[in-house]
């Protein structure tokens, strides 16, 4: 059974978490738009083997908001919640945003990173004059600018978005959408807005990263993050592999969670 708890930062700011299971300490962060809500069906199959951990990033879910959401922001907050719940060694999963943040982390954290999985994720999220595998900046700003006029519509229509190319009926994706976006209110203008101009404006390619083992998942159907970028992860990734989910999307954890939780076990153990 999932527990949602909560606790305090040094600077007075709350986040909430989900934690889930027993064993090896399994840290999950989510998307953009999104909660720790989003690993619901995830962390289910994975709870027999590990300790899961998955928290609500700054402004998103139950967390609190915070002054700036770069990467550096986001991944301080979790580096610090890290000190608070007793996991001193991880295996860290990024999903979307999430995963440009575990990537952050990897380098905050060293060695405590025991393995990494990386999901639907990219080193850039837009394209740029020698990275095409990205969403046209334009096309962020008009989410934003969206976001400013009807902040549910957007993150409901930027949800379904996510299942592009999967054959699920509409009775199925609203059931997920319900499980979903009812579970933790929209994030608030500032965050929202915030983690897209973070989107807008990291630019990983080109790093040199920490050698960690790594398993790259991405889904061939994916309209958000193309699958050349979670083949550049893992062709750059000091130590990857790369695994292509079959007509499958954008969010593999919540439309095929079983089978991503067999291939992450398979991986973690």
């Amino acid at each position: 059974m999932t527990i949602m708890r909560f606790c305090r930062l040094g600077d007075g700011r709350t986040v909430s978490y989900r934690e889930q299971g027993k064993g090896p300490t399994v840290v999950m962060l989510h998307g953009w738009g999104m909660s720790s809500a989003v690993f619901q069906s995830l962390m289910r199959p994975l709870a027999a083997s590990f300790r899961i951990l998955a928290p609500d990033l700054r402004g998103h879910g139950r967390s609190d908001p915070g002054p700036g959401y770069q990467l550096k922001h986001l991944a301080s907050d979790v580096e610090e919640w890290l000190g608070t719940v007793d996991a001193k060694e991880i295996c860290l999963l990024g999903w979307s945003l999430g995963g440009l943040v575990a990537l952050e982390l990897v380098e905050r954290l060293g060695v405590r990173v025991h393995k990494l999985v990386l999901m639907s994720t990219t080193p850039c999220f837009v394209q740029r004059e020698a990275w095409l595998a990205g969403q046209p900046a334009a096309q962020v700003k008009v989410l934003a600018r969206q976001f400013k006029r009807d902040p549910l519509k957007t993150v409901e229509s930027f949800f379904m978005q996510q299942f592009d190319g999967e054959d699920l009926d509409d009775v199925t994706l609203q059931a997920h959408k319900r499980e979903i976006l009812d579970a933790c209110p929209v994030p608030g203008k500032e965050a929202a807005l915030g983690g897209l101009d973070t989107l807008l404006n990291a630019d990983l390619t080109g790093c040199t990263w920490q050698r960690v083992p790594s398993l790259v998942l991405h889904g061939e159907c994916d309209t958000i993050i193309p699958p050349s970028a979670g083949r550049y992860l893992a062709q750059h990734l000091p130590d990857a592999q790369y695994v292509q989910l079959d007509k499958i999307g954008h969010a593999p954890l919540i439309s095929q969670p079983d089978y991503c939780a067999r291939v992450i076990k398979d991986f973690l153990t």
